[in-house]
């Protein structure tokens, strides 16, 4: 049994497509760090913010000290009591809400490279502000016959070819590259750049490789063409972790009632305390102990006579 969560900003903002999380493990750590198995790329959003474990056949979420709280179904967790958790359970932690759902077999787990792209992403298509716009990625020429020349990488799932060819995507017209020397995939975990069976090889650093997952600042050597990779998410998203936490002002939650698909905790109703009018400036609790008291001696009186008559 694996789980899934679907992520989107509390402000409404869907990611295009569908952003998912899927897992098959037992504990799964939510927060900003790291070491998050769930990165979620706000300072609204602690380090390690809150935590999904599997004890017996349940799920439980349980806040792990966070700053702002988590909210399960819009009740806010108190302390580190965790709460059983059911299919389709929403849960809300800084400026993300993200949906749960119970799955029984998960068939890609998540990986590092998987969980680190996903918060790059998340970072480039939900925006809580305008200056928070982000570049995509791209690969700038900086030595060889196309210097200057820049490719922008679309969102995954994409593929682009690197050579002199026609149809490729950026134009590398190195006599040493074959028409389509290279190709450039993105995909669920990342960047891929692939040598397509040519010579030269590709190096990047001091390696010679025939293909490699782009990290921010790579550079890559194909015969005389130097390539730089450079990704503004993954600067972001380096530069958002030791920072501090972000309070937020407790608001109103942002589960509207039609949306938790999930029976809230039943509690104890709370008894008001009743006003009673004070007809004539007579006090009612008074008229009320008198009426009871005089059928009270009514009924004395009626089982006196009774018992006369027997």
């Amino acid at each position: 049994m694996g789980v899934r969560l679907a992520v989107r900003s509390r402000a409404g903002q869907k990611v295009p497509g569908e952003l998912e999380f899927a897992f098959d493990q037992s504990r799964i750590v939510i927060g900003r760090g790291g070491a998050a198995d769930i990165c979620l790329p706000h300072r609204t959003v602690s380090e390690a913010h809150a935590t999904v474990q599997l004890r017996g056949d349940d799920w439980w979420l349980a806040d792990t000290g966070s700053t702002n709280g988590t909210k399960l179904n819009g009740q806010r967790l108190i302390g580190d009591r965790a709460r059983k958790l059911r299919d389709a359970d929403l849960v809300e932690l800084g400026a993300y809400l993200l949906s749960f759902h119970v799955v029984p077999l998960v068939i890609e787990p998540m990986s590092a490279e998987r969980t680190a792209e996903l918060a790059r992403r998340l970072l480039r298509e939900t925006h809580f502000a305008p200056a928070e716009r982000l570049a995509a990625p791209r690969l700038c020429v900086l030595t060889g016959p196309a210097t200057g020349t820049t490719l922008e990488i679309p969102a995954a799932p994409c593929r682009l070819l690197l050579g002199h060819a026609e149809s490729a995507q950026l134009s590398l017209p190195d006599p040493g590259l074959a028409a389509e020397h290279a190709e450039v995939i993105h995909d669920l975990d990342g960047i891929l750049i692939r040598n397509l069976g040519h010579q030269p090889g590709m190096v990047v650093g001091e390696h010679v490789v025939q293909s490699r997952r782009l990290r921010d600042g790579d550079e890559v050597l194909i015969g005389s063409t130097r390539l730089l990779f450079e990704d503004p998410a993954q600067a972001s998203l380096d530069a958002l972790r030791g920072e501090p936490d972000l309070p937020v002002v407790d608001q109103p939650s942002s589960v509207e009632a039609t949306e938790v698909l999930a029976p809230p905790e039943l509690h104890a109703p709370t008894l008001a305390p009743v006003s009673r009018a004070k007809p004539g400036g007579v006090d009612a609790d008074m008229m009320i102990y008198a009426l009871a008291a005089a059928v009270l001696v009514m009924s004395v009186l009626g089982l006196v006579l009774l018992l006369r008559a027997h």
